[in-house]
């Protein structure tokens, strides 16, 4: 223990979550956490976020006589949390900056100010990042869960309404994003090869194949279509039809073919197992997909536990972001058929490319929030010290309706 008095600080890489009774330290350089219920440990803590400690608490002789106290800031100096300054060395009071998240441009806060409002819509295209657009809603294919996978992961979706996007539009849409950030554009269906002027819209797929990616059902392929500068996804989904997927694999370009096999059981995993040993295929994604029925399935595979939560290392910004941002969905607008317009596919529409811009949709969501700026704000994981530890929200809560995915809140 002490024997003479120290300033006491928190380092400016750990990140500090207050909770009713307990807080968690956590090093956002290496991934160490330290979590607490005592007392006398939170207040210490809290002493470093009032602003007229500017980051920096005294700690006594008497509080380093406290077991538990001392053995607390023994864990913070042992896990690189925090620093013990002597003051008779440093008899003047040192300054921490301690790291606390401030936007200039937050959302909530200009929408409240007329004139302030104005900000948001500076710069929109920027934070348009990628665009998934469905071509028609014709397939033949008839999946069992059709409707749905595309609410879960990326994929085909037919209502067979002859609903379809015609060339003119996709070619507006193409030159309002032009000089936008947008990365990546997803071209899906129905069924992409039965869109009427598949041919008439090369060129202009073409002209932005570097961001083009185009998904499809493994039984839909059709040779010499698409342009075969184009990354190519294909689809995967159970019961497999064996021959038609070999069929397929022989015929792509299998260097372009990224393959997305949809799971919903611990059997289906074991057979994708035995067909990455079959064919080989250089990338390729599993998707776990909810039915409904599969509960155990997900509790066991989805639901994340403390270990999931700390298996990778988060920056400051990173959650920070968290707090503000959805990692998920932030950026992202999916273009129906119709010219219907969402954020996610689960949820309301936004308008539609008919009538309105892609620059007025992206402020709408903005300011509506259906999806970009979902965070765990609300019951239980607002009351979790790991609220913003952990992922964002995604389609599975959307589509469970559970908020929280976690064998840590009940």
């Amino acid at each position: 223990m002490g024997v003479r008095d120290y300033w006491f600080s928190l380092k400016s890489h750990v990140y500090v979550e207050f909770k009713k009774d307990k807080i968690l330290l956590y090093n956002t350089q290496n991934g160490n956490c330290l979590e607490t219920e005592l007392k006398e440990a939170i207040g210490l803590i809290s002493e470093l976020y009032e602003p007229k400690n500017l980051g920096v608490a005294l700690l006594t002789k008497e509080m380093q006589s406290h077991p538990d106290i001392w053995r607390f800031v023994e864990n913070v100096l042992e896990k690189q949390m925090g620093d013990l300054m002597d003051m008779e060395k440093m008899p003047n009071k040192p300054i921490r900056l301690i790291p606390i998240l401030n936007l200039q441009k937050d959302i909530d806060r200009l929408k409240k100010n007329e004139e302030d409002s104005v900000l948001i819509g500076k710069d929109t295209m920027y934070y348009l990042l990628e665009l998934t657009i469905y071509l028609n809603d014709i397939c033949t294919e008839r999946c069992s869960y059709c409707n749905s996978y595309c609410r879960q992961t990326l994929c085909c979706t037919a209502q067979n309404t002859k609903s379809e996007l015609s060339v003119e539009e996709l070619e507006n849409l193409f030159r309002q994003i032009q000089y936008s950030s947008v990365g990546k554009v997803n071209i899906l269906g129905g069924n992409i090869f039965q869109y009427r002027d598949i041919t008439k819209i090369q060129p202009l797929l073409d002209s932005f194949k570097e961001i083009i990616h185009c998904y499809f059902h493994y039984d839909n392929y059709e040779t010499n279509v698409l342009s075969g500068s184009l990354a190519l996804e294909l689809t995967v989904n159970f019961p497999l039809k064996k021959d038609a997927f070999k069929n397929t694999w022989q015929l792509i370009d299998r260097e372009k073919t990224t393959l997305h096999f949809i799971i919903e059981n611990e059997e289906q995993y074991i057979e994708v197992e035995n067909l990455i040993d079959e064919f080989n295929p250089a990338k390729y994604n599993i998707h776990p997909f909810f039915s409904g029925r599969n509960w155990d399935f997900f509790r066991e595979n989805i639901f994340l536990d403390k270990e999931d939560i700390f298996s990778k290392t988060l920056s400051i910004r990173e959650i920070f972001r968290n707090q503000k941002l959805n990692s998920n969905f932030f950026g992202s607008l999916f273009i129906l058929p119709d010219g219907t317009v969402k954020a996610s596919m689960n949820t309301q529409a936004l308008g539609n490319i008919r009538t309105d811009s892609i620059l007025s949709l992206i402020y709408r969501e903005m300011l509506d929030n259906t999806a970009w700026r979902t965070v765990r704000n609300t019951q239980p994981c607002n009351e979790c010290i790991y609220q913003y530890i952990c992922p964002a929200p995604s389609n599975y809560e959307f589509v469970t309706g559970k908020p929280n995915l976690c064998h840590i809140k009940p």
